[in-house]
């Protein structure tokens, strides 16, 4: 009981939810939420590894292709997505000193994104749906094989969890754009330029006193960039179809 009390209270009870700002609670529930999912693929990986040296009764060779297949994306949007996500529209808000532009889009980033990532979890452990790793639109699926049904919820989590990366990146750059509320008006394009790189490209190419001056800090500007590559690597925009 010693570590469940160590684990929900902290260290000498030094954790107190009772303190916590609802920015603070937020970001926690996200970190949760993807600690959750990474014991997911923990066990997800184990059941695999003893499947490789010797059949177990509980997972067939369908179910087995299937969780091979949602395996690395509940890792990926269900763990290390979320756990980057709550950082970040922490961090955004914290260096550029005023509030997250939607608390609102905050909480459809997060459902979205756990939610996407439990039902294409559950198509591939429970319906058997396995297009083994390939995610380029149109999805394939062999119906001869495996389940339709399946087949419709896999492609309804991953689209849940594009949308709420969608909703994560305009938060991201209203939060650095926006001018909040009986605040002085904020150069929002320049914000933005400053965020994505292009004010230090043009810098690259002006004399030196003619240079124009970074609004944003080195971190901001490197989550913006960081956001702005993040939907074209999303499921279904990263490639060419395969055949």
């Amino acid at each position: 009981m010693s570590f469940v009390n160590t684990l929900m209270k902290g260290e000498q009870g030094l954790f107190k939810a009772e303190s916590l700002t609802a920015m603070q609670k937020f970001t926690l529930r996200f970190v949760v939420v993807g600690l959750v999912y990474y014991l997911f693929v923990v066990v997800e990986g184990m059941i695999m590894r003893i499947v490789e040296v010797e059949q177990i009764a509980m997972v067939s060779q369908e179910q087995f292709f299937a969780i091979l297949t949602a395996h690395p994306l509940v890792g990926i949007f269900g763990s290390t997505y979320s756990i980057v996500m709550g950082a970040f529209l922490f961090l955004v808000p914290y260096l550029m000193k005023k509030p997250l532009y939607s608390m609102k889009l905050a909480h459809w980033n997060f459902f979205l994104i756990a939610g996407g990532t439990l039902i294409f979890w559950l198509a591939g452990f429970i319906s058997h749906y396995a297009p083994l790793y390939t995610l380029y639109w149109p999805l394939p699926a062999d119906f001869n094989q495996f389940n339709p049904v399946g087949g419709a919820f896999f492609i309804l989590g991953i689209a849940l969890v594009m949308v709420g990366s969608f909703f994560f990146v305009i938060n991201i750059f209203k939060t650095i754009a926006y001018t909040p509320e009986g605040w002085e008006k904020q150069p929002g394009g320049k914000l933005l330029g400053s965020a994505i790189g292009t004010v230090g490209f043009g810098n690259l190419f002006r004399k030196k006193e003619k240079r124009k001056e970074h609004l944003v800090s080195l971190p901001v500007a490197a989550i913006a960039r960081g956001d702005l590559w993040m939907w074209p690597s999303m499921p279904g925009f990263s490639s060419l179809p395969e055949y």
